[in-house]
């Protein structure tokens, strides 16, 4: 009877009320998980930012050494040519220097051989000196003679 459906609309009545703290329940713990989920996702945020910062400042200062890089190649290149112009010069003076030795030597060579002829020369000179010496000297005395 009617007993009965009260007791069973108290019953639904509880049922529900039970039902709708248990609802209201997982509701206040989503919603918590939900703000923790949002703060996860902030913290997440903000260590992308940093990160991205962090990637830019070494992409900056990757830059800043590749220009180093291309500037000390930049120097390298000059000092390089540089250098191989001071080689051509020392090469040409080397040369030159040979060349002076071999004409130092050809003058030495020379010199020997005009100082040998002159030796020659005046041995010869002293020989035709004393000739011409005995010769005067026999010419005074056929003189003397006469």
């Amino acid at each position: 009877g009617p007993g009965e459906e009260a007791q069973a609309v108290v019953s639904t009545q509880s049922t529900g009320t039970v039902e709708m703290e248990r609802v209201k329940n997982m509701t206040k713990k989503l919603m918590e998980q939900t703000k923790e989920a949002k703060e996860r996702i902030g913290d997440i945020e903000k260590n992308i930012e940093e990160m991205t910062r962090k990637l830019e400042e070494e992409q900056k200062e990757k830059e800043r050494l590749i220009q180093l890089c291309d500037e000390k190649d930049s120097e390298l290149e000059a000092i390089t040519e540089e250098n191989e112009t001071e080689q051509k010069t020392i090469a040409a003076l080397e040369l030159e220097i040979e060349n002076n030795i071999r004409v130092t030597d050809s003058n030495k060579n020379e010199l020997y051989n005009m100082d040998q002829e002159k030796k020659h020369k005046e041995a010869k000179h002293a020989e035709l000196q004393k000739k011409l010496d005995i010769f005067i000297q026999e010419c005074m005395e056929m003189s003397e003679a006469v």
